[in-house]
């Protein structure tokens, strides 16, 4: 009985620290995807800009 309550623990450990090993990696992954969010939305405000800028540019020249 002593040996089962051990092997079940020993089982029960192992599949905790994979959990936490897989619960990090999501972590680590989702703070790249919030990085290259936050990198994608000041690249857009850029894009932004410069589609302005161009657009008086362009808007100068019509007659």
């Amino acid at each position: 009985m002593n040996q089962s309550v051990a092997a079940a623990t020993e089982e029960q450990t192992a599949v905790v620290e994979t959990l936490n090993i897989d619960i990090n990696q999501i972590n680590t992954l989702n703070q790249q995807g919030v990085a290259n969010l936050n990198e994608t939305l000041k690249d857009c405000a850029a894009l932004s800009q410069q589609a302005g800028r161009l657009k008086q540019l362009v808007d100068s020249f019509k007659i």
